[in-house]
Formats: structure tokens, C-alpha cells, sequence
């Protein structure tokens, strides 16, 4: 009687090895540029934030807020701001002051979104105009 014997053979086994890392080698991609669009948007979402809390400085100090830092003057940190971001850096623009700001977001350079250089960084001013650069400084509109 002759003995049959049940398992993969190695030309299987390879076949099989070689189809996951074509779906691999197509969805990573993929996956890379769905997670640096949802920390753009993160990042975006904190500068909403931080505006808002402009916005409720500027009503109950009679000017905005000059820094972002604790320990300062006048600071939004005491107004429920904190940056617990990752991959971006914010900060006021150089040219904030008590009647006027601009709130940028900066991607960490240790970051890995450091790769996304579509997108390297965002601002938002008093007046509530959006924009962003690329990694060439270069004004982009697809950003925001």
C-alpha cells in the first residue's frame, strides 16, 4: 500500500512567501502616507486649538498670549494649551505680539515624519489664515 503523505512542499512555501511580500511591498506605502496624513491633521487640529485659546486670552487679558511656554508672562500653557505632538514642534512666529500672532507648526526633525516633505509645516495667524510649506519653503496649498 502506498503511503501519501500531506503537508506543503517547499515550491508552495515559497509561492505563498512571495505573494505576502508583494501585498506587503504594495500596502506599506500605503500605510505610510495614511499615518503622515492623520499627524497633519493632528497637527492642524492643535493649531485650531491653540487659536481658540488665543482667541479666549485675547477676551479675558485684553492681548494675546506672547508665548507658548510655561513659566512665561503671558503664556497659554495656564489656559489648558500643552504640545504633547510627537512629530511636530509649535511656537509663536517672530513676529507675535500682544495684539497679533502667528502660531507655526514645525515637523521634529527626529521624527518619523521628518519623511513627509510635502508638508513641513503649517501656521496660523490672528486672522485665521492657513499656510503650509514644503521641505523646499516653498507655499503649498494641499496641505491645509
Amino acid at each position: 500500500m502506498a503511503n501519501k503523505q500531506t503537508g506543503f512542499t517547499l515550491v508552495e512555501l515559497m509561492i505563498v512567501v512571495a505573494i505576502v511580500g508583494i501585498l506587503a511591498g504594495i500596502g506599506y506605502p500605503s500605510y505610510s502616507a495614511y499615518i503622515m496624513s492623520n499627524n497633519r491633521n493632528d497637527a492642524k487640529t492643535a493649531l485650531y486649538k491653540a487659536q481658540l485659546l488665543q482667541e479666549q486670552f485675547y477676551l479675558d487679558h485684553g492681548q494675546y498670549a506672547t508665548s507658548l511656554a510655561s513659566g512665561a508672562t503671558h503664556t497659554l500653557s495656564g489656559s489648558g494649551w500643552h504640545d504633547d505632538s510627537d512629530y511636530y514642534s509649535f511656537a509663536l512666529g517672530a513676529s507675535s505680539t500682544k495684539n497679533n500672532y502667528t502660531i507655526i507648526a514645525t515637523v521634529e526633525a527626529a521624527s518619523t515624519q521628518e519623511n513627509d516633505t510635502d508638508c513641513t509645516s503649517f501656521t496660523i495667524d490672528h486672522f485665521g489664515v492657513t499656510t503650509s510649506l514644503n521641505s523646499e519653503n516653498t507655499v503649498t496649498a494641499d496641505c491645509w
